[in-house]
């Protein structure tokens, strides 16, 4: 007994020693970008914008071409992690490149885009979605980290991602931090939250075309995501006090007080409780650009059945303009859910 007790007692002090020395690498390695970031803009772009110009963006969260509509995930209460071969990531990378370039759009917003990662079997997502792109592209990082250790035994592991805006005109782009939800031991290896924010210049005036790419917190109790909001909307109101014509889209994880929530109703088994921003945080004039005719985003408690019925469905998908911008048509398009747990929101606005 005395032997066994030693072996248990060596065993368990090993154990303390090995997570004692994982978390402390976790520290150390931790990704802990500035408050304010130049991000590099590639490529080059011969379109100009005017005054008067229509032009169309896209936003679309593509799960980082792992949560097709075969998927679950286990933060949604279902149980997986990633596919079972890197064969989804490629049809899944297709599906998605089709839509951009069928659609065509001036500007796309993309969420959760792997640089590399294990969940994605290390493909750059962000290099295959921009080579093809005629324009410019530019990529902000909002999650990396060596191990993310849970959940057991199918470990998350090795991430990088972020978001990435393919954009048909030239542009100066930041990162902008936004404040985080998690605290030690969590903020080690959870998102780091910002807004990407490119500055497009309208020829003959000094007058610019904002455009902001964002995807706020999840898993929080709403605190955070309304600390977010605020944030975004007073760097909306500082441009548009300059003259600038401002538009932000993205996920929002959260419903907006414009959509009929009687469409989507709360089912027993949720376990993402999307909140809705408030009737009153929109100054006067401005404007909500969402489709919801159907829904932009399901709940990975499961695989997709193809039914609405039995689906946990949101709206969370879509963009908020300044009032010198009107919104011509927004449309979010049908894509069953095939390649990511959201469809895509196509939206076209005139430079008034």
């Amino acid at each position: 007994m005395k032997k066994i007790s030693k072996i248990l007692l060596i065993a368990i002090i090993v154990i303390v020693v090995l997570i004692f020395i994982g978390f402390s690498i976790l520290m150390l390695t931790e990704y802990k970008p500035k408050d304010i970031e130049i991000l590099k803009v590639e490529g080059l772009s011969t379109k100009v914008l005017k005054v008067g110009d229509s032009i169309r963006l896209l936003t679309y969260n593509i799960g980082y071409l792992s949560l097709d509509k075969t998927q679950d995930f286990f933060l949604d209460g279902g149980r997986g992690v990633m596919p079972k071969t890197n064969e989804n990531v490629k049809i899944n990378l297709e599906g998605v490149k089709n839509i951009i370039y069928n659609e065509n759009p001036d500007i796309v917003l993309l969420q959760e885009v792997d640089l590399k990662a294990k969940r994605s079997y290390y493909m750059n997502q962000y290099e295959k979605l921009s080579k093809e792109f005629n324009g410019t592209s530019t990529y902000s990082m909002y999650h990396k980290c060596l191990f993310i250790p849970y959940p057991f035994p199918n470990f998350v592991g090795y991430v990088e991602a972020g978001m990435s805006i393919l954009n048909k005109f030239n542009s100066k782009a930041t990162r902008i931090s936004l404040p985080s939800a998690y605290k030690f031991p969590m903020k080690q290896v959870m998102f780091k939250r910002n807004l990407m924010k490119q500055e497009i210049n309208i020829e003959n005036t000094d007058k610019k075309l904002i455009v902001i790419n964002l995807h706020l917190e999840a898993y929080d109790d709403g605190n955070t995501r309304l600390n977010q909001l605020e944030i975004l909307k007073n760097i909306m109101q500082e441009e548009y006090n300059k003259g600038n014509y401002v538009i932000a889209g993205g996920d929002f994880n959260q419903t907006f007080p414009i959509v009929d929530k009687s469409k989507y109703p709360l089912l027993d088994n949720s376990n993402f409780n999307a909140s809705t921003i408030p009737n009153d945080f929109l100054p006067e004039s401005w404007n909500y650009a969402v489709d919801d005719s159907i829904p932009t985003c399901r709940l990975l408690n499961k695989p997709y059945s193809g039914n609405y019925d039995d689906t946990q469905l949101y709206v969370l998908d879509g963009y908020i303009t300044t009032p010198n911008i009107q919104i011509d048509t927004v449309k979010t398009l049908d894509t069953n859910f095939l390649y990511t747990d959201h469809q895509p929101v196509l939206v076209q606005i005139t430079l008034k």
